[in-house]
Parts: structure tokens; sequence; C-alpha cells
């Protein structure tokens, strides 16, 4: 599956003045940072964490598209010289790496800590520096936390390795909502309703999750926060009350709800007030996702006789169609950039993910085996989160920098995925 995107990254002045280029994103031919990370060793690699926090680490920084960590069998040729530590970095710029990462791990009790400091090798100056600190059980989260600061140095943006994915899965017997992070690591269960649950959503601050739910036998609207397990009602309409999306801001849901086969998109703010209506044309409308900026709703409607996407200003007015040459688009998800959409379209009879860009209406379709739906986009916008049913059941995968996907569920059926930065 490849990723046809250019990634637009703006260096830091530090790195802009230097005299060896670091950075061209893009796809296909993709160049990143060469960083060059130790293994551990000494006692060092014996220290409760480490072990834990170097494979996070490493993990995540392949599947992000600004940096590549120098590969063992290269790392491998490097003589560490302990009585001079310059020369040992100039021996990690011989084998191709363009930064160094110094990382000095250290344990009393249970407290683990790290202090990380990034070299660049061309103008042997330190660029970042940081220490970090966690309990051992923790050394995953001080990776991702480290990870995070690392893209960030690069692009001016985190990753999005503190991210957290939340989805319906019928792992347990009954279709519930679960959270895990961005990885697939540390799932959580969140509902055991026994009922059916799908189509979460995050708020932006990752304070709510909004879903439809059978458990007072009719598929409603509820709200549920992740951290404390306090459920509340949204939407109470008559029929199906399904696909939320919170508005940027937090203060709004905008979700689709009818009967007897005929939905309409609503809107309705957090305390459950009398949801209004913005849609009337005679046609199925559903799928209603908020644009980053707030000001437009793009959804799925049947007017034009098959499912397209259309978008709308966020009072429901001056209603346009996006998509002109799919026989079917569905399921939109808006870029953090504003001007992408990813979204379900069929090809030759199976459900692909396409990417529709705004600003010239060109569309890409990502192809892959099976059927593939349900994109959404990583916090950062440079990976996607699909459902694809490649491996015989229905399973999440998210989108690696190189365009290989990675299979981040196993267990059940997985459906819905809903990226957020961080769930507060």
């Amino acid at each position: 599956m490849k990723a046809h995107h250019v990634l637009a990254l703006a260096l830091l002045p530090t790195l802009a003045s230097a005299q060896e280029v670091y950075l061209k994103v893009t796809t296909p031919g993709l160049q990143r940072v060469m960083m060059g990370i130790p293994r551990p060793g000494g006692p060092a690699a014996g220290l409760p964490g480490v072990a834990e926090f170097d494979a996070t680490l490493r993990t995540d920084l392949a599947h992000t598209a600004v940096i590549a960590v120098v590969a063992d069998d290269r790392a491998g040729m490097v003589e560490v010289d302990a009585r001079d530590a310059k020369l040992t970095r100039q021996r990690w710029r011989s084998v191709g790496a363009q930064f160094f990462l110094e990382l000095s791990p250290s344990a009393a009790g249970d407290r683990f800590t790290v202090e990380a400091r990034l070299w660049d090798l061309v103008t042997g100056e330190i660029t970042f520096s940081r220490r970090l600190a966690g309990t051992s059980a923790l050394a995953a989260t001080v990776a991702h936390t480290l990870a995070n600061e690392l893209v960030r140095t690069f692009t001016g943006r985190p990753g999005p390795f503190l991210s957290r994915i939340a989805f319906a899965s019928d792992r347990s017997g009954a279709r519930e909502l679960w959270l895990m992070r961005w990885d697939g690591s540390e799932p959580q269960q969140l509902t055991n309703h026994k009922s059916i649950a799908l189509g979460p959503a995050f708020s932006p601050d990752g304070q709510w999750l909004a879903f439809t739910s059978y458990l007072r036998g009719k598929p409603q609207l509820f709200a549920l926060r992740p951290t404390q397990g306090y459920i509340k009602p949204i939407s109470t309409l008559p029929g199906v009350n399904s696909s939320p999306s919170f508005s940027p801001d937090g203060r709004r849901v905008v979700f689709a709800a009818g009967d007897d086969g005929n939905t309409d998109i609503y809107v309705t703010d957090t305390t459950g007030s009398t949801p209004e209506r913005l849609t009337v044309a005679r046609a199925i409308e559903t799928q209603p996702t908020w644009s980053p900026n707030g000001r437009q709703i793009a959804f799925t409607s049947t007017m034009s006789g098959s499912p397209q996407l259309y978008v709308m200003d966020a009072e429901g007015t001056n209603v346009r169609r996006l998509t002109t040459t799919d026989v079917f688009a569905d399921e939109a998800s808006w870029a953090p950039d504003g001007v992408r959409l990813a979204y379900t379209t069929m090809v030759e009879q199976r459900f692909q993910v396409a990417i529709l860009d705004l600003r010239d209406g060109s569309r890409t379709v990502v192809g892959g085996p099976g059927n593939n739906e349900s994109p959404t986009f990583s916090p950062d916008g440079t990976s996607l989160a699909f459902v694809s049913n490649r491996t015989g059941s229905k399973q999440i995968f998210v989108t690696g920098p190189d365009g290989v996907p990675l299979q981040i569920t196993r267990a059940g059926n997985n459906t819905g995925p809903s990226w957020v930065a961080q769930v507060q």
C-alpha cells in the first residue's frame, strides 16, 4: 500500500544552515534523516526497562517519515572509543549517520531515567537535549515521548507516538469499545455493556468518546469519558443515531439520524440539547465529519443516485459535491491540514481507501489486498489507520512511511478506528 502524498516539512534554522541536505520527504523516493542510535551495552543493558525502551523507540522511529535509524549491520562497524566521544561520533558519520542520539539510561529502585542528547554530526553541535524519567513499567511511554520530541525537532510538530486509537471489537464476545496505543499495544476495554457499540469518535482533546450503542435496545448516541467510564446520552432521535463527529472546539456533535431508511444530518451540543437538522434532501445522508477549521462538514449522500461525498457549510448551507469519478464514496476523514480527505471507494467490486486533494480535486487510490475501508488520519497527518479483511477477519492496519501497512490488531473483528493525539 503506497501513500501518494508529499509531506512539507519545515526545518529548524540550525538544520537549514548546514551544508548537507537532510530532508526530502516525498513518495516515492522517500529520503529520511539517518540517525545513529547505539544498542544498549554494558551494565546499562541490564537495567529494568532499558530493553523495552530501546525496542519501543526503534519501532516508533521506523514508522516516521522523517527519521531512519542506521541499520544494525552498519552500526556494528562503529568502534566506540571510551576516551574520545568526538571520535566515536565521527565514526558514526562514516557509516552514514547524519545525527547521533546519545542515550544515558540509569535506574534507582523503580525509577527509570534517560538522558538524551542529539548531535548534529555535520556541525558537531547538540540540537536537542532532554532528561526523561518514569517508572520502569512506563519505559515504553518514556520512549514514545522521546520519539515524539525527535520528530518535533525536525518538523516543528510532535510525532503520533503518544496517540491512541479507539475502536469497536467483538473479541470479548460482544461488540464493545476498546482503546489502544497507535501501534496496537496496551489494548484496554472501555465498555462492558454486552450489547453492540459502533462508530467511536474522539473529541479533539481526548476527553470524550461519542459512539452508537444498542444498550437501551435502539441505536442511540452516547458519549463516554474513557478515563472515568462515565457515560451520557447525546441523541435519542427515532431510528438510527450514528456516525458522530465532534466540532474542533469539542462543543458540538454532528451525526446522522433517521427512520424508515432515510437518514439526515443533525447537529447538537454536547449537553444533549434538541438536535438541529442540517439536511433536508430526499436521500440518505450519513457519515458527517467536521473540517479541522470548523467551517465545513463533509458527508455521504445518495442524492445523485449512488453514495458520493459532499461538503456543506457548518450551518447546512452551500452544499456541493466532492467526488465525481467514483462509483461509490463513503466514510470521509479530514486530514489535519484541512486540504485532504481520506475515504472509502470501490474499485473492481472491492472497497479501497482513496485520498482526495481538495485543492485541485485530484484523487488517488491507496490500493491493497482484500477490502480496505474506514480510514482515519493520524494526529500529525502522516499516517492512516484503516480496516482490512486481507487476513480473513476485519483487522486494523496503520500505514508506514514506506507505504507498508502495519497490522495492529489480531484478536476478533475490529472496526471503526478513531485516532486522537492523547487521551485526557
